[in-house]
């Protein structure tokens, strides 16, 4: 099973990122993900084996509860970095807060991603089909600014980019 965790979005984003799509219904190659499917990643496990699943939700457990809400503030909408882009993202800025939880994660995953990554908080809007350049979408959105995080969530990530929730943790540490 392959699994990562992250921070579900709330409607107030959801809402107008689903309006993206409706605004830029004029332009091909372009494959929407779901609305239900929005998320911010916060480490990507890989895949894993069942019989280490609960190993997996104890840590996750622990390194949650070492953690108050953190504040995600909108920066912009934009292709996915590299040379050739091949995704249209929604940007938030990086604070210390999230850096820690995905470092946190990371450490206590025994992962061979590196514990000190710089993770880019983003939403994964759509794939692009074409080369990025051949995209002018229209960006003309009211977006909210900041997205109050309180949760962390497990997810599967399934065939078809479906994700099914497996748990949930409360941020408590306040």
């Amino acid at each position: 099973m392959k699994l990562f965790t992250g921070i579900e979005i709330t409607q107030d984003f959801i809402t107008p990122f689903s309006e993206l799509k409706v605004n830029n219904q004029h332009l091909e190659g372009i494959r929407w993900n779901k609305p239900e499917n929005f998320h911010i990643t916060t480490y990507y496990l890989g895949e894993i084996f069942p019989i280490n699943l609960n190993e997996i939700i104890l840590t996750l457990e622990s390194v949650s509860l070492e953690h108050s809400k953190i504040e995600l503030t909108f920066k912009r909408l934009g292709f996915s970095p590299g040379k050739n882009p091949n995704m249209l993202w929604a940007y938030f800025n990086l604070n210390a807060a999230y850096q820690k939880l995905c470092n946190e994660i990371a450490s206590s995953a025994n992962s061979s991603m590196p514990a000190r990554y710089r993770p880019i908080p983003h939403v994964s809007l759509a794939r692009l089909k074409k080369p990025h350049r051949f995209y002018k979408p229209d960006f003309n959105l009211k977006l909210p600014k900041i997205i109050i995080v309180k949760k962390l969530h497990l997810w599967e990530s399934k065939t078809g980019g479906k994700h099914n929730s497996i748990q949930s943790f409360n941020l408590q540490n306040e």
